[in-house]
């Protein structure tokens, strides 16, 4: 209130901060940090009209994040005296998703992989006494559902990774199965996601559970200059603790990526046999072309994308070609025995699908194995359901066949050949 002060996050703890004095004190009183607790205030009324203020000593409703269990807690803290206080919390995740403008009431979800997000309401300072007001998990427990649980093991440079995997439906113990991996940066967070049953551009995890699949979310921690190598080592050393623990198959480990998840997918493939399948979606395949394009969707010039952002080059292009040619996979598709399969929409407005395109002919001059599915008139992200329908059944499909073993269907024989649009259009 009156502009006196401030809450600042840092990674864990909250800290608050006098406006007029400057002085500062760990409202959380550094218990984040010492215990790997995210602290985010949450549950404040959401109005733009009357938006929420603080007083000194108001309570305030906190949601906890673990990074050691992936598990979330509500916690009650005090503005102006350092500490928290633990409400509730488990091997759950909690998410507030509104707030009584005219009342202390608050609506949250709690869920877990094979749990649904039903709804609870609570007073906004005593979440542990809530209400269940819905019971849609019912409909889940008609089904045979798999369960999710944290793996550990040590990446390739001696540093610890955690990541999520999901055993098939009837798991037998001592028995291998195929593994789909799938994966952006960091993943382990999804432990106790409950995995909405939706056809996108992802695959659907519970629907590959139930098809005998073990479904591996590894997270991937990266080193400037050298995004591709980085992702490789922990995507490799993942699967081969999967391997040496008896649950991967070693003939049956397929990947699966999304734009900057679809980049590493193309890149992995030059550099390890380990995968026996791919499927990359919108990847960036030469960042020397890509570098001084724009994002059609923003506008955006791509450059500080590579310099400074997420692909985390760190320098121009002027200044380093040869990082921008290491990390770019058309340059080494030559090295490439891994069958793999493009996705692009040919409007996406994030990757121009031109480096879809450049990534395809370059595997097809150098005799590989590579499948182009190009849908008409889509972003980087399907929108259409009959195209989200379409690629999951093909990406089922694909995975089938040289996972499983299972015949090639008819359009990975045959194929299709690329129609222009007709000129009136």
């Amino acid at each position: 209130a009156d502009d006196l002060g401030l809450l600042i996050y840092d990674k864990f703890d909250i800290w608050q901060l006098n406006t007029l004095s400057h002085e500062t004190f760990n409202l959380t009183a550094g218990q984040g940090r010492k215990e790997g607790v995210q602290y985010r205030v949450t549950g404040l009324v959401d109005d733009k009209d009357s938006p929420s203020v603080l007083t000194n000593n108001q309570q305030v409703l906190l949601q906890g994040y673990s990074d050691i269990t992936k598990g979330d807690g509500f916690y009650q803290a005090q503005i102006g005296t350092a500490g928290v206080t633990k409400l509730v919390g488990g091997d759950y995740k909690l998410k507030v998703l509104a707030r009584s403008k005219d009342a202390k009431t608050v609506v949250f979800s709690k869920e877990q992989y094979d749990l649904f997000p039903d709804l609870y309401t609570a007073d906004y300072l005593s979440p542990q006494k809530a209400n269940r007001q819905t019971d849609f998990d019912k409909q889940r427990r008609a089904f045979n559902w798999g369960k999710s649980e944290l793996v550990q093991w040590t990446n390739g440079d001696g540093k610890p990774l955690d990541g999520v995997l999901i055993k098939p439906t009837n798991y037998v113990e001592g028995q291998r199965y195929p593994v789909l991996v799938y994966y952006y940066r960091f993943m382990s967070d999804r432990l106790h996601s409950f995995p909405q049953m939706k056809l996108n551009h992802r695959p659907n995890f519970a629907w590959f559970a139930d098809n005998g699949y073990a479904v591996f979310l590894p997270d991937i921690r990266f080193e400037v200059g050298y995004p591709g190598d980085s992702s490789v080592q922990a995507l490799t050393s993942g699967v081969q603790h999967l391997i040496d623990i008896g649950i991967a198959d070693p003939q049956g480990v397929g990947i699966q990526g999304h734009s900057w998840a679809g980049y590493q997918t193309a890149f992995a493939v030059t550099k390890t046999n380990i995968f026996k399948a791919a499927v990359s979606g919108a990847p960036v395949s030469n960042m020397t072309s890509a570098y001084s394009g724009i994002r059609h969707g923003s506008g955006l010039a791509r450059q500080f994308q590579y310099e400074t952002g997420q692909s985390r080059i760190g320098e121009s292009l002027f200044k380093s070609p040869q990082k921008y040619i290491e990390n770019s996979p058309v340059f080494y598709v030559e090295r490439i025995n891994t069958p793999m399969m493009i996705m692009f929409g040919d409007k996406d407005d994030a990757v121009p699908w031109e480096q879809g395109v450049e990534l395809y002919l370059a595997m097809r001059r150098a005799g590989k194995d590579v499948v182009f599915l190009q849908y008409q008139d889509e972003p980087h992200h399907l929108k259409k359901y009959p195209n989200k329908l379409d690629y999951s059944i093909r990406m089922m499909e694909y995975f089938d066949h040289y996972l499983k073993g299972k015949p090639a269907p008819q359009w990975l024989e045959e194929g299709e050949a690329y129609t222009e649009y007709k000129k009136a259009n």
